[in-house]
């Protein structure tokens, strides 16, 4: 498979889902006592989401994943790709 640059004209914008339409940042009013520290709020869906240190992880697979790179034997299925982020876009969509 070969992936070739196409140009910005070759982009397509879709719309976003309802609630997530980016929005200018703003900053955050100073805290009292005027130590300057920035602050972050996260949106609920991101508080949603599976802390890292929680996330599943099979060291054994992913050794096995780093050899057969290594080997140039990995390959990727662009289908099961494909589905599985159209998994992952469905599960967001139904959050919002």
């Amino acid at each position: 498979m070969k992936i070739t640059p196409k140009g910005p004209d070759s982009i397509k914008v879709s719309r976003s889902a309802p609630g997530t339409e980016a929005r200018p940042a703003t900053p955050a009013p100073a805290p009292a006592g005027g130590s300057g520290l920035d602050q972050v709020q996260l949106s609920a869906l991101a508080t949603n989401q599976v802390p890292a240190g929680e996330a599943p992880f099979n060291a054994e697979n992913v050794e096995r994943i780093k050899q057969a790179i290594r080997n140039g034997e990995f390959t990727v299925n662009a289908e099961v790709v494909a589905d599985r982020l159209l998994e992952i876009e469905s599960g967001l969509a139904r959050q919002s």
